[in-house]
């Protein structure tokens, strides 16, 4: 079953972080619990399940509360209850928002206890393992399946996730009968939970333009602020008449606001937690944040070179190949055609074909393989050139030369170099009738520069645009670095490509 398969997981990922030897996750039915994971239990036990009147789980049903067994072989104010394989153990129990057992989560350990901060964090755990199995369709808890209302649209599931685990550890703190998590702050749709389904969301209906007041205070001023919300309770159950909003906090930035609703004022240790929580929350979700945007800026970059790489090979060639049998189609039709014409054209075709399938292996090569993989820079920008000679048939003189430490130009620059390097020469060996090439690599005011320049026929003007779609393609990997790319050309005097691109982004 999926459902049981995520809990596991679940267990698993607790013993390791606990550094427990086994465990069990149970849920009651009836009266025993029945066994939904487990790590190290032995497959009778297993299929009995635990009793729900007697033992550890008896104890944690009757007393709601965790249950510590530290060694001495006996439950607290019970009598013996030996435990030789595993002397060490916390039993916590699993409760609804309303604080009825349902199940229990129990980590074992067999050299030494748990301290109490390790049993903080577990009965934290017990509650995300709580909510977990409300969603997961194992057992009927109508509280947690209708508590949990997550809208958190345009976001990655690993920030949803550090979200949805800081709503749970607020509710285990502040034991708040209502929460609203805004991201952004001023959001129409936010996440909202409630232990007991949608019986309180209109308190935040109700109080809905005041809070957005304090919303947006506690934003600009990056601290937590208390409301009292009412005088005296509206109604029989749950009221809440009192707010606390904290800002969730990184750095300078805010990244969101959670809005408490409360039966009482928090206490001060219980204020100072959630100001640790929510600031601790905040730095996890901007890393994730930054992280995603430089995966996301890293998968552009990779894409833009992959296509730069095709038009400069594969492309280029195949369309060769289409136009070389268009011609032998239309010589083969006329009827008026030599033998040694149609083998000079299938020659022709053939050439580009072998060309096409070395250009494949260099682009699944460059795939795989990283500059720093590579013999070094300057090498590997020599071999890209004598590559792309070897595939035409005029005679080139080429010279790289290297005005900087290899090591001081970062990697992207480096593939970026590489590419700007092999489109220029395409260009050249295309349009030039050129004898020399000359590439430069240097340091000029901050900005590392790649200066391509061939003798060539040239032109009159610049005209960027008659260089196709390779250079386009190039600047937009050139914008990507803050750079900038130059094409100038001469009748006569050659062209010269030019990119420069900021030192590490500065």
């Amino acid at each position: 079953m999926e459902g049981e398969h995520e809990i596991q997981k679940v267990l698993q990922e607790a013993l390791r972080g606990f550094h427990a030897s086994s465990g069990t996750i149970a849920v009651l039915c009836g009266e025993r619990f029945r066994v939904v994971a487990s790590v190290g239990l032995w497959s009778g036990r297993i299929r009995k399940g635990f009793s729900a009147k007697k033992g550890v789980a008896g104890t944690v049903l009757r007393e709601k509360r965790t249950v510590q067994i530290d060694g001495k072989r006996t439950l607290p104010g019970h009598s013996s209850f030996p435990r030789r394989r595993e002397p060490y153990a916390l039993c916590l129990p699993l409760l609804t928002g309303s604080g009825e057992v349902f199940g229990f989560l129990s980590l074992n350990r067999k050299d030494q206890a748990f301290s109490g901060e390790e049993i903080v964090s577990a009965q934290l755990l017990a509650w995300e393992v709580a909510f977990r199995l409300g969603g997961s369709g194992i057992t009927k808890v109508p509280e947690l399946e209708r508590g949990l209302l997550v809208f958190l649209g345009g976001l990655s599931e690993d920030v949803a996730s550090i979200l949805r685990r800081t709503v749970v550890a607020t509710f285990a703190a502040a034991r708040a009968p209502l929460l609203v998590l805004l991201v952004p702050p001023f959001s129409e749709v936010p996440l909202v939970f409630s232990p007991w389904g949608d019986a309180l969301f209109s308190n935040w209906e109700e109080n809905r333009n005041t809070l957005f007041l304090a919303v947006r205070e506690a934003w600009q001023r990056k601290r937590p602020l208390f409301l009292e919300l009412g005088k005296e309770p509206r109604g029989p159950g749950h009221s809440p008449r009192f707010a606390a909003i904290y800002p969730l906090v990184s750095g300078q930035r805010v990244l969101g606001v959670m809005v408490l609703f409360l039966e009482r004022p928090l206490a001060e240790k219980v204020k100072d937690a959630l100001a640790l929580l929510f600031g601790l929350s905040g730095v996890l979700v901007e890393n994730r944040l930054l992280s995603e945007a430089a995966e996301a800026a890293a998968c552009r970059q990779e894409r833009l070179r992959i296509a730069q790489e095709i038009h400069n090979t594969l492309t280029q060639d195949l369309a060769g190949v289409e136009l070389y049998l268009e011609v032998l189609r239309r010589k083969l039709s006329s009827g008026n055609v030599e033998r040694r014409n149609i083998l000079a054209i299938l020659e022709r075709v053939g050439a580009a074909v072998h060309r096409c399938l070395l250009q494949s292996r260099d682009v699944l090569r460059t795939l795989w393989e990283s500059v720093e993989e590579r013999k070094g820079f300057a090498e590997t920008l020599v071999q890209v050139l004598e590559h792309r000679l070897a595939l035409g048939t005029q005679k080139i003189h080429h010279k790289v030369t290297m005005h900087i430490p290899e090591y001081l130009v970062p990697l992207e620059i480096r593939e970026l170099f590489l590419q700007v390097a092999a489109e220029a020469l395409n260009n050249t060996l295309k349009y030039a009738q050129a004898r020399n090439v000359v590439v430069k690599i240097g340091l000029s005011q901050g900005k590392v520069y790649l200066l391509f320049h061939d003798d060539g026929q040239g032109m009159e003007e610049t005209g960027e645009s008659k260089h196709g779609h390779g250079l386009d393609l190039l600047r937009e990997q050139v914008l990507l670095q803050r750079g900038v790319l130059r094409v100038r050309s001469k009748r006569n005097r050659g062209t010269t490509v030019k990119v420069m691109v900021p030192l590490y982004g500065k």
